[in-house]
């Protein structure tokens, strides 16, 4: 008759041990894996931010109009306009929109708005064009880590400046609008816009 035979301590222990090393090289990969997706995850929610704030820019420019606004406070302000604002700029313009879903006659214009505040590119939106004292707008966060904005214009004449409308010339519309967005790691986003095209 044969005897039954189990494991001994020494097979017992040796087992053990492959399946601890199989183990910790199993965990090893996931963790590198998860870190891996977690990087992914990040450089594509920052390209995706990166082409939204490609996309409202071209939208808007592209639609840029002819019609000049009336601020809060009754001014009459130009259509297009950009402002140096400190080490900032504000691009401010009236552009087409969506036609509205209603039957009743109404404007697809709206005024907007790009500026950098806190370290984030900032697109705001009005309600109406003429605004009342008070009126508040839709404000929208389209790229964070940000360190400038800047926009050169150009002009008529083939040169590019930084404020528009350019002083003693009739306020219009300009052709061509460079952006240029430096991050806060030292890239730079440079982007070519064909206005009301």
């Amino acid at each position: 008759m044969s005897a039954v035979r189990g494991f001994t301590l020494l097979e017992m222990l040796v087992a053990i041990a492959i399946f601890a090393i199989v183990g910790a090289i199993a965990y090893t990969g996931l963790d590198h894996a998860m870190d891996i997706r977690t990087q992914l995850k990040t450089v594509r929610g920052l390209w995706e931010a990166r082409g939204l704030a490609y996309y409202r820019l071209e939208n808007d420019l592209s639609q840029a109009r002819g019609r000049p606004v009336r601020d809060g406070a009754g001014t009459l302000v130009p259509a297009f306009m950009v402002r140096q604002m400190g080490r900032g700029v504000r691009l401010n313009f009236t552009t087409g929109g969506t036609a509205p879903l209603t039957s009743a006659p109404r404007s697809d214009l709206r005024r907007v708005d790009y500026t950098v505040k806190h370290g984030a590119l900032i697109w705001r939106r009005w309600p109406v064009l003429d605004r009342a004292p008070g009126e508040h707008r839709v404000k929208e966060v389209l790229l964070r880590g940000v360190r400038s904005f800047r926009v050169d214009i150009l002009t008529p004449s083939g040169l590019y400046v930084r404020t528009w409308p350019v002083a003693g010339q009739p306020a219009a519309e300009p052709s061509l609008v460079k952006v240029v967005v430096t991050l806060k790691n030292g890239r730079h986003l440079r982007w070519l816009f064909a206005v009301g095209r």
